[in-house]
C-alpha cells in the first residue's frame, strides 16, 4: 500500500504592543479551540510554535492553557517548534542578538514542558545563508521553510518530501519544505481534497514527508474561519479524516521524522521568503510589472508548468529601502543594541537583563515591514518598539550613571545613506535630524514616559490602492470563510479612494516651506499648495555646537512671475541640560528686495496613535479654540500657542511662538491592507505654522519656536 508521512504544524503569533482584547480574543477563537479538538483525537500528532508575546500573555492570564501544551507535550502527541523568542527576523537583528532570543526561547521552554525544542520557527520564514550557522550557534537542529526557497535553489516540485542539509562555515541544519498547495488550500477548502492531494503523494516505499506548517490563526482568527473551522466543523472533520486513515497516512513530528528517516541531500538556498512575502518588498511600480509577468506567464500554457518558478520579487531587506520608517525603527534598534553590547563589556550589572529583554521587544518583526496585513502601518505597533528601544536606552543611561545636566551632540551615519545625521540628546530627550532631507526632525524620543513623538508615516502608493480606484473592492457585507485572505478584496469604509494622496517626501519635523498666501489645510492635506522654495527636501549643511546644531541653506525662491531670488535659512537648534524643550531659531535673509505677499511656514508632524478620540485634542492657552480631535482640519489667525494633548497616555507636545503666527493644522491618515480589508489609519497631525515675509530693518526676518514635550 503506497503510504505518506504528514507533518502538521502551526505557527502563532501576536505582536509586542497589540491590544490585550486582541490576545483574547485570539485565544478564544483559535488556540484554545483547536487544543480542544486536538485533544479528542489522540492520534493525531501535531507540531505547535508559540512567540514569545504569546508566552507571556499565557502566563499572565491564561496558565491553564500552558499546562494543556505542556500535557500534551509528555503525551507525546505535539513537539513545541523553537524560535526567536520575541519573533525577530534574523536577518534585521545582530547576530549575537539572535542567538539570544533563540536561547530565551529555548530556556522558557525547558522550564515550562520540560526539554528544550530541538527545531526553530523562522520568524516569516525569511531565510539567508548566515542563519544556518546562527541556528546551529543557538543548539537548532532543523526548520521548515516554504517550498519556494528549495525551488528558487534548483529542486523541482518532485525534491520536496523529506528535508536537506543546508550549512554556513561548516555549521549545518535541517531544511524541510513546507508544500504550497497545503497551505493554500488548508482550511479554505473541503477537507477531502487535503486528503486526495496527500494520496496523489503517497509512495510505495512510505518514505515520503509532506509538510504543512502555516499561521495558527488560519483556524478561527482570520475573516470567517471560526465559523468554518469549528462551528461548521472543518477541523473535526480533518482530524478525523487524518485519524481514519491511519494505515496509510501517518502524522508525525519533525523530530519523528528526523530520528527515523536521512536527508535528501545538501542544497544552499538562496535569500527567499514566501512568495508573497517577496512580491510585497518590492516597490510598488516593479511589484505591478511582476504581477503583469506572472499574470503573463501563467496565460501562456506553452512555456510549460514549471515557468512561473523563475519568477521572483525582492527580498525581506529591500524593505529597509522601500520605507525610511521601517530602516528608522532598524536602524534605532541596532543603535541600542551596540550600546548595550559595549555597556556590557565594561559592567557586570543585573539591570542588563531587563535592558536586554526590552531590546529584544523591540526586535519583534511585525512593524518592521507591510504586506497583506496591517504591519508597519499600525502605528500603535510602531509605538510599542520605540517604547521598549527608548526604554532600554533609558536604563542604559542610568546603568552608566550618565549626568543629568549633560547635552551631548553627535554626528554620525545613522540610517546607513551614506550621509551624517545629528543627535542631540540630554537625560529628557534624544533628537534626531536629518541634514540631507530638508534638515528635517525625524525623530524626538522623550525618555521620561518612552514615546517617540515623531513616530509618522509617508502616506505612500501601494498596490492593492489599484483596487480601490478601480471600484472593485467590497464595503462591507459577510466574510467568506471558503476564501483565503489572499483572496479576499474587502473595504472598511466607503470612499476610502479619496484618501489615496501621497506624500512628495517623509512626514517629518522642520520642513520648511515657502508658501503661496492661498495655502490652506486643505491644499496642505492634498499636497497641492503652492511651493515657491527648493528648501523642503533639499540638502541642508550641518554644524554642532555645544548644546546644539544648526542646519543652513543657500537656496532660491522661484516666484509667480518666474523672478529668482537667492535666500539662505539658518535653523540653530539649542536643547538645554535636563529639559524637554529645544528652542528653533529661525534666520533668512533674501538676495535684494523681498518677495511680495511671502509666507513662511516651519512644518511639524507628530503623532499621538488616533485622530478619532475625543481624549486626543488641540488646546491653546491664548485662543479659545475648544478642544478640537486631532483628525480635523483648521486654520487659526495670531496664534501664540498650539498644543497637542494625549489624556489616555498624560503626554503633550506643544509649541510657542515668538510672534504670532497662522497655524494650519490637518490629520495624515494612509490607506492599508489588513486582515478585515482595506482601512485608513491614523498616522499623526501636522502642524504648519506661518508668517508673512517681512524683514527687519537689515533685511533680516528671524522667528523662534520652543517645542516642549511632557507628562501632566
Amino acid at each position: 500500500m503506497k503510504s505518506i508521512n504528514l507533518v502538521f504544524g502551526c505557527h502563532a503569533h501576536q505582536p509586542v504592543g497589540n491590544f490585550d482584547f486582541v490576545f483574547e480574543e485570539a485565544h478564544r477563537l483559535s488556540y484554545l479551540p483547536f487544543v480542544e479538538v486536538l485533544e479528542r483525537y489522540p492520534a493525531v500528532r501535531a507540531v505547535l510554535h508559540f512567540t514569545g508575546p504569546l508566552f507571556d500573555w499565557f502566563e499572565a492570564h491564561e496558565p491553564a492553557f500552558l499546562a494543556r501544551l505542556a500535557a500534551l507535550v509528555d503525551s507525546g502527541q505535539i513537539e513545541i517548534m523553537g524560535g526567536g523568542y520575541y519573533e525577530p527576523l534574523l536577518c534585521a537583528i545582530p547576530e549575537r542578538d539572535a542567538v539570544a532570543q533563540i536561547r530565551r526561547m529555548r530556556a522558557f521552554c525547558a522550564r515550562h514542558f520540560g526539554r528544550e525544542p530541538r527545531g526553530m520557527w523562522l520568524a516569516e520564514r525569511v531565510w539567508e545563508p548566515q542563519m544556518a550557522r546562527i541556528m546551529a550557534r543557538a543548539g537548532v537542529e532543523y526548520t521548515a521553510l516554504d517550498d519556494t526557497h528549495f525551488l528558487c535553489s534548483g529542486l523541482t516540485p518532485e525534491d520536496l518530501f523529506g528535508y536537506y542539509m543546508t550549512e554556513d562555515e561548516g555549521l549545518a541544519v535541517k531544511a524541510f519544505p513546507i508544500q504550497e498547495k497545503l497551505r493554500y488550500i488548508v482550511p479554505f477548502h473541503p477537507v477531502e481534497e487535503t486528503i486526495e492531494l496527500l494520496r496523489e503523494w503517497a509512495t510505495e516505499d512510505g518514505a515520503r514527508c509532506a509538510v504543512l506548517h502555516d499561521d495558527y490563526e488560519k483556524f478561527g482568527v482570520w475573516p470567517g474561519t471560526h465559523g468554518s473551522v469549528y462551528t461548521e466543523g472543518w477541523l473535526e472533520r480533518f482530524f478525523g479524516a487524518l485519524t481514519e486513515n491511519a494505515d496509510w497516512l501517518r502524522t508525525v513530528t519533525y523530530a519523528d521524522y528526523v530520528d527515523s528517516h536521512p536527508a535528501l541531500g545538501r542544497t544552499y538556498l538562496t535569500c527567499a521568503s514566501y512568495e508573497e512575502m517577496m512580491a510585497w518588498a518590492l516597490p510598488a511600480p516593479m511589484q505591478r510589472k511582476l504581477n503583469d509577468v506572472r499574470s503573463r506567464v501563467k496565460d501562456c500554457p506553452e512555456l510549460g508548468p514549471d515557468a512561473h518558478l523563475f519568477l521572483r520579487g525582492g527580498f525581506w531587506r529591500n524593505f529597509l529601502a522601500k520605507y525610511d520608517e521601517s530602516n528608522n525603527i532598524q536602524k534605532r534598534m541596532l543603535r541600542v543594541s551596540n550600546r548595550l553590547e559595549r555597556v556590557r563589556a565594561g559592567a557586570v550589572e543585573p539591570r542588563l537583563e531587563e535592558a536586554e529583554r526590552l531590546l529584544h521587544q523591540g526586535q519583534c518583526n511585525c512593524a518592521y515591514w507591510h504586506g497583506v496585513f496591517g504591519g508597519l502601518y499600525l502605528n500603535h505597533l510602531r509605538t510599542a518598539l520605540y517604547e521598549k528601544l527608548i526604554g532600554a536606552d533609558r536604563l542604559l543611561d542610568e546603568i552608566e550613571g550618565l549626568a543629568e545636566d549633560r547635552v551631548t551632540v553627535e554626528s554620525a551615519d545613522f540610517d546607513g545613506d551614506g550621509n551624517p545625521e545629528a543627535v542631540l540628546e540630554n537625560s529628557r530627550l534624544a533628537l534626531f535630524f536629518s541634514p540631507t532631507d530638508g534638515g528635517t526632525l525625524f525623530e524626538a524620543d522623550f525618555k521620561e514616559k518612552p514615546f517617540n513623538f515623531c513616530n509618522t508615516l509617508t502616506r505612500r502608493d501601494e498596490t492593492y490602492h489599484d483596487l480601490l480606484r478601480a471600484g472593485s473592492a467590497l464595503v462591507g457585507g459577510d466574510d467568506q470563510g471558503d476564501l483565503s485572505i489572499h483572496e479576499m478584496v474587502k473595504a472598511k469604509e466607503a470612499n476610502l479612494d479619496t484618501y489615496l494622496v501621497y506624500d512628495p517626501h517623509r512626514r517629518a519635523s522642520l520642513r520648511d516651506r515657502f508658501l503661496d498666501p492661498s495655502a490652506s489645510p486643505d491644499t496642505l492635506w492634498a499636497c497641492t499648495a503652492r511651493e515657491y522654495g527648493d528648501f523642503a527636501a533639499a540638502p541642508y549643511r550641518l554644524e554642532t555646537l555645544p548644546g546644539g546644531v544648526v542646519l543652513s541653506r543657500a537656496g532660491s525662491v522661484v516666484l509667480p512671475s518666474g523672478e529668482a531670488r537667492a535666500v539662505s535659512l539658518a535653523k540653530t537648534i539649542r536643547l538645554a541640560p535636563d529639559e524637554s524643550t529645544l528652542e528653533i531659531r529661525y534666520d533668512i535673509a533674501c538676495d535684494g528686495s523681498w518677495p511680495g505677499d511671502l509666507w513662511f511656514g516651519a512644518e511639524f508632524a507628530v503623532n499621538l496613535l488616533t485622530g478619532s478620540a475625543d481624549d486626543r485634542y488641540y488646546l491653546s492657552d491664548d485662543h479659545d479654540m475648544g478642544r478640537p480631535r486631532l483628525g480635523t482640519r483648521g486654520c487659526h489667525e495670531g496664534m501664540a500657542h498650539l498644543a497637542v494633548r494625549d489624556e489616555w497616555q498624560r503626554l503633550e507636545c506643544g509649541w510657542r511662538f515668538s510672534a504670532p503666527a497662522r497655524v494650519h493644522r490637518f490629520a495624515v491618515d494612509t490607506v492599508s491592507q489588513s486582515e478585515g480589508g482595506q482601512e485608513r489609519v491614523h498616522q499623526g497631525c501636522v502642524i504648519v505654522p506661518c508668517w508673512r515675509l517681512s524683514p527687519d530693518a537689515e533685511g533680516r526676518f528671524t522667528r523662534t519656536i520652543h517645542m516642549g514635550m511632557r507628562v501632566f
